[in-house]
This record gives structure tokens, sequence and C-alpha cells, in this order.
């Protein structure tokens, strides 16, 4: 990719030597990559209000079913309507046309805070990286022992193509310790959530909550070349499996999507357990220009310069049989 980036500016450039522009600025893609990114350089805010969130969607179950966790504890329980989404997620490209840096955030809706207050289980993000069925890491919130974390976790040895054969490996490959920065546990309400039809989706007497997390994406990519899952980039396509447990070595308590299932021998895609692809950048990366674009531009700029010339040009060759009459 360096290679074509750099060979595509010294296209442009050797146009720009070719052909001097005087009163024009030539801007090159790359600038106008960058302008067209940079609003979406500013760090993913955990708290932030679900306005800026996309939803994730299932091709035909609605996440999530209630009261069906597998323990009976509403803080492990997935909820979700149509109006009211139980996942979403949120990217950011660091305002660089890079494919490969920024961040990825996910936002899971729970049926309450449990006492003692505040987030205590295991909410996982299983990922399907190459789009074969089985998933390859778990981003996740892991407050269910000490010390409390976002992470990075490995899948297990097993096939982890439903919820029977997956594991979880209990030693996270990255760490994160928990800050306003990457973790935001809060109540579901207008502020954070402005379009929401309730409040209390289960309708269990407490009020729903958000659990919020972000990851740098850099890491992600990292952690899926060690797995051999090599060219991993924000446009790449992939599919979520979200779930929460006790702690972090299965999802044993809720699965989004179906209800139960959480021993289930059925496939993550027969169980209807896992989202439609799509990629991390999703509708918000602006793609990398190609050399035709790149050469494109140079040619609208050169155009630009040769426009007032032949103007130029055409008033002088009026102006000569006037000057000849007055002589």
């Amino acid at each position: 990719m360096a290679g074509r980036r750099s060979t595509d500016h010294g296209a442009v450039a050797d146009l720009a030597r070719r052909f001097p522009l005087k009163r024009c600025v030539l801007v090159t893609g790359t600038t106008l990559l960058y302008l067209a990114s940079s609003a979406q350089g500013a760090p993913i805010d955990p708290s932030s209000s679900t306005a800026g969130w996309t939803p994730i969607a299932y091709q035909t179950l609605l996440p999530d079913t209630f009261d069906d966790q597998a323990t009976g504890i509403p803080e492990a329980d997935i909820v979700g309507s149509t109006a009211n989404p139980a996942f979403y997620y949120r990217f950011d490209d660091a305002g660089t046309p890079l494919t490969t840096d920024g961040a990825i955030a996910f936002r899971v809706r729970i049926g309450a805070d449990k006492p003692p207050s505040g987030f205590d289980h295991y909410l996982g993000i299983g990922l399907d990286a190459n789009q074969d069925g089985a998933l390859d890491l778990f981003l996740a919130v892991d407050n269910s022992g000490n010390p409390d974390r976002v992470g990075i976790f490995d899948a297990g040895p097993g096939a982890n193509t439903s919820p029977s054969t997956t594991s979880i490996v209990t030693s996270p490959l990255f760490s994160y310790a928990l800050s306003a920065g990457n973790f935001h546990f809060g109540p579901v309400n207008a502020t954070i959530d402005p379009t929401a039809t309730t409040f209390d989706l289960d309708a269990d007497g407490s009020i729903d909550y958000f659990v919020s997390f972000v990851i740098p994406f850099a890491d992600v990519i990292s952690a899926l070349s060690a797995q051999g899952i090599s060219g991993f980039t924000d446009t790449a396509v992939m599919r979520f499996v979200v779930g929460s447990s006790t702690q972090p070595n299965a999802l044993n308590q809720d699965l989004g999507g179906p209800t139960g299932g959480t021993s289930s021998a059925q496939t993550w895609g027969q169980l209807g357990a896992i989202s439609n692809p799509l990629s991390a950048g999703g509708g918000f990366a602006v793609p990398e220009p190609g050399t035709a674009s790149l050469i494109s531009l140079g040619l609208l700029a050169f155009t630009v310069r040769i426009r007032p010339a032949r103007v130029a040009n055409r008033t002088a060759k009026r102006s000569a049989p006037i000057a000849r009459l007055r002589r």
C-alpha cells in the first residue's frame, strides 16, 4: 500500500512540475481524504448518545428475548427490540487514510444493574473475522474477577462454531485497565438514548443499562495476525456473536438473539445468534483513492491552469486587427 501511495503521489507531482500552477492550488487525493475523514478522528466516548452508534442487525431474530438468561440474573440478560436495539457498534478511523488504525467500540443493553452497584460479569463479543462460521477472538469487558478490565481474548481450541463447541482462553492477549475513555456502565435514559421508547424493556421495574467499551483496532488486527488471519483492515467483512457469562471461559449466561441456547449444538447461524456481515469502517470510513482518481485531480488542476491561458490567447487575437487599424 505504501508503494502504491508513493507512486500515486509521484504521478500527480510530475503533472505539477510540468504544468506549474499560478492561480490555483493543487490538492492531492490524500489531502481531500484527510479533510473528508478528519471529522471522524475524535476518540470514541463510550458514554456518548446512541445517535452516533450503529445497531448491529441479525438475519432472522431480534436481539434479544427478555428474561432468557441461564442464571436468572437481570444484569446478565441482554435485552432489545426493533425500536430499542440491544447491540451497537461504533468505529473511529483516527482521521487518517490508513485502514489499520483507530478504535472499535461496542454497546450492549442489559436488563438491570443488580446490587452492589456496577457491572460485575463478563460480556464478550465473539468475532468471526474470515466468515467461516467459527469465532476467532473475543472482544470483552471482564469484570467477573480481579482486576476489572477490557480485553481481547483468544478463542479456545475447539471448533467454536456453536455454543457447545466454543470456549474462551481466560488470559487476555491484550488487557486495558478500565477508564472513562474505554468503558461506561450507565442507565438507559433520554440523554444516552434519545429515541428509546422505554427505559425498562423487560418491564421488571428496573431500568435497563448500557455496557459500552472501546478497543484499539490495531490490537484486534495484531491478535488476528497471530492466528494466521492476515491482511485484516477496517474494510474487511466480519460477523459478531454477543453473550454474557459469570467468568471468562464461555458465554454461559445469555446470548444476543435466540431464547436461551447457551449450550446448544446448533451452529451460530442455525441458532440465529450471529450478526449480518459488516465491516468496521462501515459507512463511516472514507475509502483510499486509487491512482486514477489522484491523476484525475491533477488533470482537473491542469485544466484550471490552461483555461485562463486560452482565454488570454483568444483576447490577444481579437485585439490584433484593432491595433493595425490604429497604426
